[in-house]
């Protein structure tokens, strides 16, 4: 059953352990320069990692993809915190896709991983396999939902690639419902939504998207309709000295008694306060670890 949930979309640096994310893709390119910033992460954090390729990528020809955006693939690969493999879980072209079995899998590597002394697990997998014969898609549909609180509760994180060219946009919209996290494909991409009186920023908010960050912003706060109350950057990789201005500037002019809550992460709140959020009585600022 789909899940019926909006996914929350984020950067791939902003993932937590046990996070269960949908990598919509059309870039080869652009799912490799995600592959190695979520595997950069893991490294640093002392992770095991685990790259699920097509059966064309080998392990030399992914670890010099990872070597182009800076990650030390090789290295890695020696000592066996970074595996890549050609294998598919739970499926196998005559006898089809075992759901159970792909499951049961992920508790072998988290265990596997544990005993060895890794810190966590985790994995990036092409889901091209599954539009393979033997793969009914409400079984998809139901495997991916229930990975949720199983990824969870043992600490396995996850980002499962799907290739918008080859997936039927009404499947490719329910496994990305099935999912509670969405990863921007781009690592410089800025994406905002609004739920309510609630504002959503996810990427980065640079000199790449400032154009962007400025227009979305002004229509939000200075428009004609009632602006958000709260806009939550726990999201946002990234938000510079401009892009912090623009925002402080905009919760200024809010007429009274018009008020703007900020969430954001500490390193936020610290680049919003050096550019003058402390002296705007509309603005409060919302630390995400005191929230």
């Amino acid at each position: 059953m789909d899940s019926g949930a909006v996914p929350y979309t984020v950067s791939v640096d902003r993932m937590a352990s046990g996070d269960h994310a949908c990598l919509g893709f059309d870039s080869h390119r652009a799912r490799w320069a995600v592959r190695a910033a979520f595997t950069e992460a893991g490294l640093l954090r002392g992770e095991r990692v685990i790259l699920f390729v097509d059966p064309g990528t080998d392990p030399g020809t992914a670890a010099a993809r990872l070597a182009d955006h800076g990650v030390p693939a090789a290295e890695a690969l020696r000592d066996q915190r970074l595996l890549v493999s050609n294998e598919t879980p739970g499926y196998d072209p005559e006898r089809g896709f075992d759901a159970e079995s792909r499951a049961a899998t992920w508790l072998d590597f988290t265990e596997d991983a544990n005993v060895m002394g890794f810190s966590g697990l985790r994995a990036v997998g092409d889901m091209a396999w599954a539009l393979e014969p033997g793969v009914d898609p409400e079984e998809l549909i139901d495997y991916e939902t229930g990975l949720t609180p199983l990824f969870a509760d043992i600490g396995f994180t996850a980002i499962c690639e799907y290739d918008r060219r080859l997936f039927p946009p009404e499947l490719m919209g329910r496994v990305g419902a099935s999912h509670p996290t969405e990863i921007l494909q781009s690592l410089e991409a800025l994406h905002i939504t609004r739920t309510g009186t609630i504002l959503h920023l996810a990427g980065n908010a640079d000199l790449a998207t400032r154009e962007q960050f400025d227009t979305e912003l002004r229509r939000s706060l200075g428009g004609t309709g009632p602006p958000p109350r709260l806009i939550d950057l726990t999201a946002l990789s990234f938000i510079d000295a401009h892009c912090a201005t623009t925002l402080i500037r905009l919760a200024a002019a809010l007429p009274p008694p018009a008020r703007l809550a900020v969430h954001c992460p500490a390193t936020h709140a610290r680049v919003l306060r050096l550019c003058g959020a402390g002296g705007i009585p509309q603005l409060t600022l919302y630390v995400e670890a005191g929230w």
